[in-house]
């Protein structure tokens, strides 16, 4: 345990480092060009160091990147006071598959393996998160028009590929035991393809589909006065299609009875409430229009302690053009893809994110927008109440947010839908994942453990530096 403090210690910088460039890459941050190359110090040191020490490297980097976010000093959104606790658990999830990755890579058995191997490794731990709540490297890049639109080929899941390949090459690079123009040279190839996409990340594809003004209400308070005016205003200013945030129905809904939703008027309406179904709830959504209610969808992916208090739904449900989905079911691709499926151009989302400090839970959420829009070619309207309420067209642009506090979003966005691969062929990119994992075993058999090196060989110092491996 002592050797293990010692190498731990003499990584801090690598460490810290690359805590930094999370917090800095990720949603608030808003350096999404870091994402590309901010692993590679901390790769470098931890190559070849063992699992074990690789693991608690990574989980090392994540916990500081959390603290570093709850002090402010890259960022600060005032939120009235702080909700630390979301914010750890949101870095909390990313440590999962982050510390995961780090730990393979430091196997001293493993380290003939290329890095598309690790990076196809890398994607499925993300993958695995699945069955709680996905988090992606590849949200970072939630702005890139570059990425964003070629995640309607092979979904979220390609992006953060990329982006660990990306990581994973320039240390293997660094690390490799070949004359070092031939290693300049590579690396300058990866560093100009970083920089191309960077370049490329304000270029979209030429705007298609039908124009529709859609508008997302984000109050925090659900009382029945300020929602109605607000959606009145939103209906005065054009908007043909209006979310609420979640929940904002229930006051106006008491048991499922949707009568005093059905009076407001105006543009069309969306939003949730519970219904009397026993022995738990529904969390439901709806679109009220011309004095009725139309189409029952029940949310299907509860949210933490929420499966206390609902039951789930089991089908996609739209209303004509209009897919109803609800909150936390936006962070799982196949939900979304499948409300696509039937036929929708636009998806209303009525969303409510926990109170985090800098609203940062909020600011993730509203990050997988593009990359649902973009992948179901389908435009989305997402109504939180606290902050980040955002409109997607069906390429995946962003066509108007907020920020926190309340407010009106107003935007005309061009709906589709649009025809994608990820729509078509839904995961597909998983299953290459599992196929360049099977692949690269197959190839490059990892070697057998050597025996622990004696006092000689050890290495000078200890997790900062690294013996070249063939």
């Amino acid at each position: 345990m002592k050797e293990l403090a010692v190498r731990m210690g003499s990584g801090a910088l690598p460490v810290l480092l690359a805590g930094s460039g999370l917090t800095l890459c990720l949603p608030l941050g808003e350096q999404a060009f870091l994402a590309w190359v901010f692993l590679v110090p901390l790769l470098v040191a931890t190559r070849g160091r063992g699992f074990l020490v690789a693991f608690l490297a990574g989980l090392s980097a994540v916990i500081f990147a959390a603290w570093v976010s709850s002090t402010g000093v890259f960022y600060r959104h005032d939120t009235g006071r702080e909700h630390d606790a979301w914010l750890y658990t949101g870095y909390g999830i990313y440590a999962v598959s982050l510390s995961l990755a780090f730990g393979f890579w430091g196997e001293k058995s493993l380290v003939r393996m290329p890095a598309w191997w690790f990076a196809a490794l890398a994607t499925l731990f993300e993958a695995l998160l699945l069955w709680k709540l996905p988090a992606h490297l590849a949200l970072s890049q939630y702005r890139n028009a570059a990425m964003i639109q070629l995640s309607s080929a092979g979904g979220i899941w390609l992006i953060s590929f990329l982006l660990w390949w990306s990581n994973l090459a320039l240390a293997g690079l660094i690390l490799a035991d070949r004359p070092r123009l031939e290693r300049v040279r590579k690396a300058g190839l990866v560093v100009a393809g970083v920089v191309i996409v960077s370049l490329l990340g304000s270029i979209w594809a030429p705007r298609s589909g039908e124009v529709k003004r859609l508008a997302a209400i984000q109050i925090a308070e659900p009382d029945e006065k300020p929602l109605v005016s607000a959606h009145r205003d939103a209906s005065r200013n054009g908007a043909e299609l209006i979310v609420w945030p979640e929940f904002s129905g229930i006051a106006m809904a008491p048991a499922g009875d949707t009568a005093a939703l059905q009076k407001v008027g105006g543009a069309l309406l969306v939003t949730t409430y519970r219904d009397n179904a026993v022995p738990l709830p529904h969390n439901v959504a709806s679109l009220f229009s011309f004095g009725r209610e139309h189409g029952r969808y029940q949310k299907r992916k509860l949210f933490g302690e929420e499966s206390k208090m609902h039951a789930a739904g089991d089908k996609a449900v739209a209303v004509g053009y209009i897919g109803l989905n609800v909150c936390f079911d936006s962070c799982f691709p196949s939900i979304i893809r499948e409300t696509a499926q039937l036929g929708t151009s636009i998806v209303a989302l009525p969303t409510i994110d926990p109170p985090s400090t800098h609203n940062f839970i909020a600011a993730i959420h509203a990050a997988y927008t593009p990359f649902r829009a973009s992948e179901s070619g389908v435009a989305i309207v997402r109504a939180d109440g606290y902050a980040h309420s955002m409109v997607c067209d069906s390429r995946g642009m962003i066509t108007g947010e907020l920020g926190p506090g309340d407010g009106i979003l107003i935007a005309d966005t061009a709906v589709g839908p649009r025809w994608t691969l990820s729509k078509l062929l839904g995961d597909w990119f998983l299953w290459a994942c599992a196929g360049l994992a099977m692949f690269g075993v197959t190839r490059h058999r990892p070697m057998a453990k050597s025996p622990s090196p004696s006092n000689s060989e050890r290495p000078r110092s200890g997790l900062g530096s690294q013996r070249r491996h063939p």
